[in-house]
This record gives structure tokens, C-alpha cells and sequence, in this order.
């Protein structure tokens, strides 16, 4: 009798059944805070929706069956992205050459495409609106971790390299404002494998000089201090790079979900712009259920929002 195949249903979402009921909690406070933000139905928020959580009864599935391979793309429906792939890998012939010369240049488009270069004169910080297709996530120079993870994973694709999005979910600190809610980067794969990339030049080889995936990261983070300066060489000079240790605690869950090229024309890519009022609301949405929900199990906020 033929092995029952995996039903990846229970564990997709964001009431995923984790194998951590803390990972529960903070998926979906996590998860509810970033829906705030996105409008229903948008490219972002459904994404949330569809994604996988990566544990120990997911990860075989999610390493062999979840992410088809063949990606397929075709050349002449987003010529501005092809244009910029075309230009960043060219005379490249390996993968993982590829790979990085395209992290390279999206980590550094909050920079190369400033709030100036719209708006004359403006500020040449902050973020003109949230969401957008990759074309326009670029053109406002987006410093979001999870849009510009979309791009990259899109221009991979496009490269011929088949790749997915991976967010990582973080325990938040209601009493601090500044307490992330987590980060957003991709896999891609490569030489035979899915290895993690991250929007801010962050990538990892393990000890026999192989790409390391999130799931690599996860058994041993570990992985994250012991890396050579050619790999260091592509951080960000601008980010902190300590917060990535946050990405592997035991109270971070990570999820996987698909991205594909192909199916650009069934998304909503309506923007959500930004605002202090919209700020206070996400992150008053997850407290509500840190206080209620979550009283007995994760640690109580001292303040109001």
C-alpha cells in the first residue's frame, strides 16, 4: 500500500496547529498585526494565509513535496524585472553566483531608490505606501523586509533559479516600541538544494562549504557566528545585524510559503498607505491577544499602547 501523502492543511495559516503551542500564540499575534497592515485579500496578507509552519512534522514535507521546482516564466510579461536580472547576472553561468549578485542588489534598493527620487525635494526616508507588485515595491525604494524578499524571490525566478518566501516570527515586547515582529526573507535553490537568503546580504554556509537552509539554521544556529569574511562581505554595512539571532530563538516560529512568477495576474497589489494611527492599531491588534488569549502563556505587557 502506497504511503498516504502529506496533508500540509492542519499546519497552514495563521491558526496553524504547531508542534510549540508558544509558536501558536506568537504566529498569531504575529500574523493578526501584519494582516492590520495589508488589506484583505492582498498579495501580502495572502501569503500569510497560505504559508506552512517549519517543524520537525513539517520539515520533510516542506524540504521534498511543498515547493515545486519547476517554476515556470514567461520571458516578455515583466520586462522592467528582466531587465534588471538580465543586467545583474550578466557573464554569470553559476548558481550561487547568481544568486548573490541578485541579494546584493536587492538589499541595496532602499538606498539606490530613494523617497527623493519620487518625490523632489521630500524627505528621502520612509515608505510611500505598503504592498505594491515588485516593479512598484522597487520604485519606492522599500526598506520592508517581506516586500523586498517578494522581489528577490521573483527576480530568482526569473533567473531560472525556482525559489519561496520565509518568514520568521518573533516573541514582541508590547512594552517596547520598537520590538520587531519578526523578518522576512527567501530560500532559493540552489546547487541541488533550498538555501536561505536574506534581503539584508545575509546568507550562511555550513562547515563543508555548502548553503545552509532555514531549516540548517533552526537544528543549528550555531551556523550564524561561524561564518568566513567572503560571506560576511555581503551584509548590509547599514543593518543590525545582531537581531538575527532573534530569528532562531526557541520562541520564533518560521514559515514557508509559495511565490510564483506565474501567478502574478491572481493577485491583489492594491497599496495600504502608512500612517501613526495605522501603526498603533496592527500593534494593538496583537496585544489584545497577548492579554486575553495568551494571558497564561506568554509574558504580560505592563502598558497600554
Amino acid at each position: 500500500m502506497a504511503a498516504k501523502a502529506f496533508d500540509p492543511t492542519p499546519y497552514t495559516g495563521i491558526h496553524a496547529r504547531c508542534d510549540n503551542p508558544i509558536h501558536a500564540a506568537v504566529l498569531l499575534e504575529n500574523s493578526t498585526i501584519s494582516r492590520t497592515v495589508y488589506r484583505p485579500g492582498t498579495v501580502d496578507w495572502v501569503m500569510f494565509d497560505q504559508a506552512v509552519v517549519l517543524q520537525e512534522s513539517t520539515a520533510e514535507y516542506l524540504y521534498s513535496d511543498f515547493t515545486p521546482l519547476h517554476q515556470r516564466y514567461v520571458r516578455g510579461t515583466r520586462i522592467y524585472l528582466e531587465k534588471i536580472v538580465d543586467a545583474v547576472t550578466a557573464g554569470l553561468t553559476d548558481e550561487r553566483a547568481k544568486a548573490l549578485a541578485l541579494l546584493d542588489w536587492c538589499r541595496d534598493i532602499p538606498w539606490t531608490y530613494t523617497r527623493g527620487a519620487w518625490l523632489t525635494g521630500g524627505d528621502a526616508g520612509g515608505e510611500l505606501f505598503f504592498g505594491g507588485a515588485e516593479e512598484e515595491v522597487i520604485r519606492k525604494g522599500s526598506c520592508i523586509c517581506n516586500e523586498q524578499a517578494r522581489v528577490l524571490g521573483i527576480l530568482a525566478q526569473i533567473a531560472g533559479l525556482p525559489s519561496r518566501y520565509v518568514g520568521h516570527m518573533t516573541l514582541i515586547d508590547y512594552d517596547n516600541v520598537r520590538s520587531s515582529t519578526g523578518h522576512g526573507v527567501n530560500e532559493i535553490y540552489v546547487e541541488g538544494k533550498w538555501a536561505y537568503f536574506d534581503i539584508r546580504g545575509r546568507y550562511f554556509v555550513k562547515d563543508d562549504g555548502s548553503l545552509a537552509s532555514a531549516w540548517d539554521l533552526i537544528k543549528d544556529p550555531g551556523l550564524i557566528h561561524r561564518q568566513p569574511p567572503e560571506v560576511l562581505a555581503h551584509r548590509c554595512p547599514r543593518a543590525d545585524h545582531s537581531l538575527a539571532d532573534a530569528y532562531y530563538r526557541p520562541t520564533t516560529v518560521t514559515i514557508i510559503a509559495n511565490y510564483l512568477a506565474a501567478d502574478h495576474g491572481s493577485y491583489d497589489y492594491a497599496w495600504v498607505y502608512p500612517s501613526a494611527s495605522l501603526a498603533r492599531e496592527a500593534r494593538e491588534a496583537g496585544r489584545r491577544i497577548r492579554v486575553t488569549r495568551h494571558r497564561d502563556l506568554l509574558p504580560q505587557p505592563k502598558l497600554r499602547i
